[in-house]
């Protein structure tokens, strides 16, 4: 007569992979569901005995997290539960476990079908329908949502999407690649937070990290389930899902079509999402793959557990345990240069610097100004629009520094939007350009009366934060929108930034995703992750292009004007010292700008060398530079 069924323990290791440990928890509930005891646990010894079959998800993520590798006799109960993508160093570090396992299950039939190339025998585990993920009947306020980490293929991919996603509201969850998805990595939503995000939407993309048409079965499974249209990239494997009556697939350079399509077919779209749904339910139901799980976890509890002196396994694993480091800190990143090459770029940089304020300094006693005079003295009102002094007082005013960019600076004004309810108004500030620039901002502003513009001159040369602080001074509005000479605004810029600024009152500024692009088209994307002052320990990952509220700049005296911020480094001080005096940023999850990339961009001459750049941050932020708790 056959005993009661084993209890599954899912056992992680401390700081494992939090998609892996939501996969655990649906699994478990459907586990339930048909009878079956199921628990998880975290750090805890999966000592073998009767009655208790462990199961690791994935095998080759608890080794590597827990610091320790179960014996054979303890293998031997386990069943392993792989979510990797063949050809990869995960999917690899599996299979060199995987033989000594008692179970294989896979969630893609193209691993299951590597395992048997390896000789491996692993049965597909065929996710589906879970009630824990079911949001089906909800809002839906988002257009198109994106979750899933960073890879070069998804930057370059995403970036391409712009101009079809400009008039959509669009989500970008982007993990970061930095940390294990654990809740405290940036951008990593988990649990209620991402069923909420899917259940807002009414299209989940999905785009292939890497060139293998692996399909994300976990990722369409939960969307389906919460009643989203998925849009994928073709891939293998996706029956029984079908294009065209369950989802839509197509190549990666149509896919930001294709969910622009979606959204207009409404009705076409409801047919998709409810048919997939109840597939899902009917044909691949939670049920199934517990029951698979379960009738394994049977087996391999039949056999006799041998005898074996746990004593010395136990205190090995708590021995890993122990040594296993702390999480890491975010640290300023090393040097890419050796010492020589590292204090020759610094000379470089020194050098540069120095010319540059003495040609500054000669500029101005060419003009009979004295070299250190009152800065205000060296600039001057050139031409304001008739409205610029209507009422009522604008909410923003868009800042614009102006160097040498003719044809770029033409692009960016044209990128603002019009019409009679804006709410902005424009300050250019030309720093001594040489090119013409500041006339044909002149005639720009005199061919467009209606726009509250104002173009204000320096006499010399003196620098990109001068010309923004000369910019700040220059308007009276609340906010403060910094758009660089060669920068362009996507229709949703400014209404997106103020809409975060208004949900978030506290927030000092707001910015969001912005595309790089060059003459060759889309080149990936920048400003990907949310607020975390933490990260800005290891380097700025926030663009310059930012709405800033007044009142937080100018309580910090407004850009730095330190020279060892130079060519580069402003915003980043910045970001820093903002942090440090305890604000915080509101994140826009979606493309709102472009952003020129090339070799006349200063991001060419940003990383000559950081040695000073970072000591003048330190010092501006010390706390938070440290590691020191900042306030909130």
């Amino acid at each position: 007569m056959a005993g009661p069924a084993p209890e599954l323990v899912f056992n992680f290791a401390e700081g494992q992979n939090h998609f892996f440990v939501e996969l655990a928890e649906a699994l478990i509930d459907a586990l339930g569901a048909v009878g079956a005891r199921a628990r998880l646990t975290e750090g805890e010894y999966p000592e073998p005995r009767r009655g208790v079959i462990h199961v690791l998800l994935p095998p080759h993520e608890y080794i590597a997290r827990s610091g320790f590798r179960p014996h054979a006799e303890l293998l031997a109960r386990c069943i392993g539960i792989s979510a990797e993508q063949p050809a990869t160093l995960f999917f690899a570090e599996n299979l060199a476990v995987a033989r000594e396992l008692g179970a294989v299950f896979d969630i893609s039939p193209r691993a299951v079908r590597a395992y048997a190339r390896a000789g491996i025998v692993a049965r597909h585990l065929a996710l589906g329908y879970s009630r824990t993920w079911d949001r089906f009947d909800s809002e839906r306020d988002i257009d198109v949502l994106f979750l899933g980490r960073l890879t070069a293929r998804r930057d370059l991919a995403l970036a391409r999407y712009a101009d079809s996603f400009e008039p959509l509201r669009v989500h970008l969850q982007i993990a970061d690649t930095f940390r294990p998805g654990r809740p405290d990595a940036p951008g990593f939503v988990y649990g209620e937070a991402k069923r909420e995000l899917l259940a807002r939407a009414k299209v989940l993309l999905n785009v292939h990290g890497e060139e293998e048409p692996y399909f994300e079965w976990l990722r369409v499974a939960e969307a389906i389930c919460a009643g989203c249209l998925v849009v994928s990239e073709h891939s293998s494997d996706t029956a029984p899902l079908r294009s065209g009556e369950h989802l839509l697939t197509g190549g990666v350079d149509r896919l930001g079509l294709l969910c622009a399509a979606a959204i207009d077919a409404e009705e076409e779209r409801e047919r998709m999402r409810t048919a997939a749904y109840e597939l899902l339910r009917s044909e691949l139901a939670g049920e199934r793959a517990a029951t698979a799980l379960a009738a394994a976890a049977r087996e391999l509890d039949a056999a006799v557990v041998p005898a074996h002196d746990h004593s010395r396994a136990r205190s090995d694993f708590l021995a890993a345990r122990r040594a296993r480091p702390a999480p890491a800190e975010f640290q300023p990143p090393p040097s890419p240069h050796s010492p020589t090459e590292g204090g020759a770029l610094r000379a470089i940089k020194t050098q540069t610097l120095m010319l540059l304020q003495l040609r500054r300094k000669l500029a101005r006693l060419e003009l009979g100004l004295a070299p250190d005079g009152d800065p205000e003295a060296l600039s001057a009102t050139v031409y304001e629009t008739p409205a610029w002094s209507e009422l009522p007082p604008r909410r923003l005013a868009v800042i614009v520094p102006l160097y040498d960019h003719r044809t770029e600076v033409l692009e960016a004004l044209a990128s603002l939007p019009s019409g009679p309810d804006s709410q902005w108004e424009l300050v250019v500030v030309d720093d001594a350009s040489t090119d013409g620039g500041p006339g044909a901002v002149e005639t720009w502003l005199r061919e467009r009366d209606e726009i509250p513009g104002r173009l204000v001159a320096h006499r010399v040369n003196r620098g990109l934060v001068p010309a923004r602080n000369t910019g700040i001074r220059h308007s009276d509005a609340e906010l403060l929108l910094m758009l660089d000479a060669d920068n362009q605004l996507r229709s949703t810029a400014i209404g997106r930034l103020l809409e975060a600024l208004d949900r978030d009152p506290q927030a000092a500024f707001a910015y969001g995703i912005i595309e790089k692009f060059s003459a060759d088209g889309p080149a990936g994307l920048v400003s990907l992750f949310p607020w975390q002052p933490e990260r800005l320990r290891e380097a700025n990952y926030i663009d310059a292009l930012a709405m800033i509220r007044r009142e937080a700049i100018e309580a910090l005296g407004g850009y730095s004007e330190d020279p060892r911020l130079a060519l580069g480094w402003e915003d980043y001080d910045l970001w820093a010292r903002l942090a440090e005096a305890g604000h915080h940023a509101a994140f826009v999850p979606e493309i709102i700008a472009r952003y020129r990339v090339g070799h006349s961009s200063m991001v060419s001459l940003t990383n000559i060398s950081a040695t000073d750049a970072y000591a003048a941050i330190a010092a501006h932020a010390p706390r938070l530079m440290r590691g020191l708790r900042v306030p909130h």
